[in-house]
Formats: structure tokens, C-alpha cells, sequence
């Protein structure tokens, strides 16, 4: 988990590789972002695909997603 105040509005490709990084997942830069709810996203990062959610404390969770999770 990760630290940072960010809110959904402000988020951007960096600030999202940011986070990606801080929870020791290799995203140099990100390829798409899509907001799949209220504070959760899908990021597609060179290195990988990831899901990622704020949660109520303001820390991130990312959790790695497999190919065959994400249709490729």
C-alpha cells in the first residue's frame, strides 16, 4: 500500500505509474487508465495490467492482473 493524496478527478497517467511503483510493480509508463468505479481503476502499464483502489484510509491497493483476467 501506498500514500498519496490524490482524488479520482485529479488523477493522471504519472501519479498512477507513481503508485503502481510504490507497491513494487514495474510500470515505467502507462499505456491506458480507465475509472471502473468510485475511487478503482484498470491501468494498463508497459510492464503489465493492474487494478488499483483507493481505499478508505486515502492509501492505494494495487493488485497485479493476470492476461487471461484482462482478455489478452
Amino acid at each position: 500500500l501506498c500514500s498519496l493524496s490524490l482524488n479520482a478527478s485529479d488523477m493522471a497517467h504519472g501519479e498512477m505509474a507513481g503508485i503502481i511503483r510504490s507497491a513494487d510493480y514495474p510500470c515505467a509508463h502507462i499505456l491506458e487508465l480507465e475509472q471502473t468505479g468510485n475511487n478503482t481503476w484498470i491501468v494498463k502499464c508497459n510492464a503489465g495490467s493492474y487494478s488499483v483502489r483507493k481505499l478508505a484510509d486515502g492509501n492505494y491497493a494495487v493488485d497485479a492482473i493476470k492476461p487471461d483476467q484482462d482478455g489478452g
